[in-house]
């Protein structure tokens, strides 16, 4: 019927919205034009993230919680910000916070269904893609100031008196970037009824064509994945060469915390963008897809969906396990509230634990 919204795939998961469970369940109807449409009825989907989300996502909600806000009141308590690194950092910590925090809203969603109503839909569908791209952009933004500092070292020089206050604008910018990408969530989302419960999902207006939907979805993966992971691939690339080159142990850890974080990114994400531009494809060139492959696809979404909330979990145990300063930042944050004692200095000429430093001294970033 014309004028009534249709469900549509989110920029984020497609077809139907899998790494959030503001999910798209309804049955839908394939057959060829001419022809009597076939229901593809979703129940085992359905049944499937009703067992896998609310599991996965709280789970994921409460390690990544705790070890984000770690993260966050470590820097803030002992370290100053002094480059874009510094700045990146924190609002990276920020930005995988606030997004594990919109995991348990949509585990509500996918057991009771929405009750809020449509505001309080929209600015949660906006705020979850919005952090899912700023994550991307601020370790873009990592990248290349470790290129600048590591490779380009005239120019970092010229930089550096005013590496704080380009960092924050970096920061501003990321995060403008990300709201342009998040548009479609914060205009088209709205809770409707399906069946008997109130879903929280993305729904685009019926004049917006089938390619039109496509074409967001890709422009959205392209430049909120693809185009940040070749910069990324870039710039690191040149670092190494720059560390490997370079003697003693320092470089070479700075480079191996830099490249595991980015690494554990790609390794999470690339699998679900992959689902994502898969979807578009078939949105463009208006490919038939029988119901087997579109129940295949709608799994791959959530389970490939849950893979990338784990890289918000992980970039802390990355700062634990690879560098030094956040264990003893750690250890000092367990002395002040009185569970351990003291950290004393490693030699009596080394300079007290608790001075405060910029995160990226030393090439030891994290």
């Amino acid at each position: 019927m014309p004028g009534l919204p249709v469900a549509t795939p989110s920029p984020i998961s497609a077809e139907l919205m899998a790494t959030t469970e503001f999910y798209s369940w309804e049955d839908e109807y394939s057959g060829e034009a001419g022809t009597l449409p076939e229901l593809c009825e979703k129940q085992v989907v359905q049944g499937f993230a009703r067992t896998f989300q609310p599991v996965v996502y709280l789970l994921l909600s409460l390690l990544g919680t705790v070890g984000n806000g770690l993260v966050l009141l470590t820097h803030t308590r002992y370290r100053r910000a002094h480059s874009v690194t510094d700045v990146c950092l924190l609002h990276l910590a920020l930005s995988d916070l606030l997004l594990l925090l919109t995991l348990p809203f949509a585990v509500t969603d996918t057991l009771q269904g929405w009750s809020p109503g449509t505001a309080a839909c929209k600015a949660l569908q906006g705020l979850y893609a919005l952090n899912f791209y700023s994550g991307f952009l601020f370790l873009t933004c990592i990248s290349v100031d470790r290129y600048v500092v590591i490779v380009q070292v005239p120019a970092a020089c010229r930089l550096r008196p005013r590496a704080r206050r380009h960092g924050w604008l970096t920061a501003g910018l990321a995060w403008l970037l990300a709201t342009l990408l998040a548009l479609p969530q914060f205009i088209y989302s709205q809770a409707e009824q399906h069946q008997d419960l109130r879903l929280c999902r993305v729904v685009f207006p019926h004049v917006v064509s089938r390619v039109a939907r496509g074409a967001t979805n890709l422009v959205q993966v392209v430049l909120g994945f693809v185009v940040p992971f070749l910069v990324m691939a870039s710039c690191y690339t040149a670092v190494a060469r720059t560390l490997l080159a370079a003697r003693g142990a320092q470089p070479h850890r700075a480079l191996r915390v830099l490249l595991a974080l980015v690494l554990v990114f790609v390794a999470l994400q690339l699998p679900h963008s992959l689902m994502v531009l898969l979807d578009a494809a078939e949105l463009l060139a208006s490919w038939e897809v029988s119901c087997a492959q579109s129940r295949r696809k709608d799994l791959a979404l959530l389970v490939t969906g849950g893979l990338a909330y784990l890289r918000c979990c992980l970039n802390p145990l990355l700062y634990a396990f690879l560098g030094q300063r956040f264990r003893r930042e750690l250890w000092l944050l367990a002395s002040d509230a009185g569970c351990v004692g003291p950290l004393e200095p490693r030699c009596p000429g080394c300079p007290s634990p608790r001075r405060r430093t910029s995160l990226s001294t030393y090439l030891d970033v994290v």
